[in-house]
């Protein structure tokens, strides 16, 4: 993940009233005495709907990113260096592989048999079972394995776009594994 994207997200957690990896032990301690807890917050971003962390005036690079409920969430496809790997060019939505295998409820349904014969259930009505299974096929397909618990967060191109051909009436927006 990109560095300045990753130090954007801990500021943005830390603003939200929670500090990622403030557990975590350093190998040298005066890495903890530079990033550690104890810093004051940054001020908050300000509440324009356009603003974006890198000091310019827009959210989004590739403009397919739609709203998302919390600054966390508000990440451009352009600002994942895995994602920008995958497509140099534009948009991660605009990807050929990224509408053949993430849009499609036929590549979805097949992955769901998939997953319920290994004994991964999915429950739910059709079109969040279709939205669960679109995001874990993105994930796979940019970060390849992930491990047990890790989680990113998606682009909000891939999570507009998802929602779009999936729709429902509510949705849940990222969560942090259980500890």
């Amino acid at each position: 993940m990109d560095p300045g994207l990753e130090e954007r997200l801990r500021r943005m957690s830390r603003e939200m009233g929670f500090d990622p990896y403030s557990d975590t032990p350093f190998r040298d301690p005066a890495l903890r005495a530079e990033g550690g807890s104890s810093d004051p917050p940054d001020p908050p971003p300000p509440d324009s709907p356009d603003f974006h962390d890198d000091g310019n005036d827009h959210r989004c690079d590739c403009g397919f990113c739609g709203p998302m409920p919390t600054a966390l969430e508000q990440v451009c496809c352009r600002d994942i260096q895995e994602v920008v790997r995958e497509s140099p060019d534009g948009c991660i939505t605009t990807h050929e592989e990224f509408r053949s295998v993430c849009l499609s409820s036929a590549v979805l349904r097949a992955l769901y048999w998939e997953l319920q014969e290994n004994g991964v259930g999915v429950e739910g009505e059709v079109h969040r079972k279709y939205r669960f299974l679109a995001y874990r096929f993105f994930t796979r397909w940019i970060w390849k394995r992930l491990g047990r618990r890790n989680r990113v967060v998606l682009p909000a191109c891939v999570v507009t776009a998802i929602r779009k051909q999936f729709p429902s009436a509510e949705y849940v927006g990222f969560r942090y594994p259980p500890l």
